[in-house]
């Protein structure tokens, strides 16, 4: 049993919005993380929520969400890129763990998309690959924003893991269209530390 239970993907956006309403006015009460609650856990778990989002240290899922041990499936790389790694994790959570939500969460001020924003080679080659897959996401805002905003370009890249998500995992979009999942856009903001729901796909 999660600590916090949701059984539809309402109940778990729910739990994440007000978790975080709690973080960013700074009255967390914060999930377990006791060792009664580690001792329940040592069998199975099920996470009410699966967040895909960047490495980035400013942005540690279970606090900004208030979530305890085992209520948030996470998926970092640096800049939420998806790829098949990151969909068979996605579709573990979902088909093996029964999760009923998936939230993709971008985050501003991005280090990955500034990278790619300003087009300059970088000094590694995996890093590279990360550069080039927000690197389409670039382009799209360039061919209406001449300034090429970063904000434009996380938002723009945002929009594309979505739609990467949706159109290559069966799975996914299954669980969507019988009603026990629903997928969300969302970014979380530096500064004030609020998430804002950009994109939901699905009943939540």
């Amino acid at each position: 049993m999660t600590d916090r239970a949701a059984s539809t993907p309402a109940d778990a956006l729910r739990l994440l919005v007000d978790g975080n309403a709690r973080f960013a006015a700074d009255k967390r009460r914060t999930g377990r993380i006791d060792p009664e609650r580690r001792s329940e856990l040592q069998g199975s778990q099920a996470p009410f929520a699966t967040v895909l989002g960047c490495s980035d240290s400013r942005v540690p899922f279970e606090h900004v969400f208030d979530a305890g041990i085992g209520d948030v499936f996470a998926i970092r790389n640096a800049g939420q890129i998806v790829d098949d790694v990151v969909l068979g994790s996605i579709e573990f959570a979902v088909v093996a763990l029964g999760t009923p939500l998936v939230v993709v969460l971008r985050h501003t001020k991005c280090g990955a998309v500034a990278a790619a924003r300003s087009g300059e080679p970088v000094p590694a080659p995996h890093l590279q690959v990360l550069v080039d897959a927000i690197t389409p996401s670039v382009e799209r805002v360039r061919a209406t924003d001449p300034d090429v905003a970063q904000e434009s370009v996380g938002a723009a890249h945002l929009e594309s893991s979505l739609k990467t998500i949706l159109d290559r995992s069966g799975a996914v979009s299954d669980a969507i269209a019988d009603g026990r999942l629903a997928v969300v856009g969302a970014t979380y903001d530096l500064t004030t530390g609020e998430v804002t729901i950009d994109t939901v796909v699905g009943q939540a």
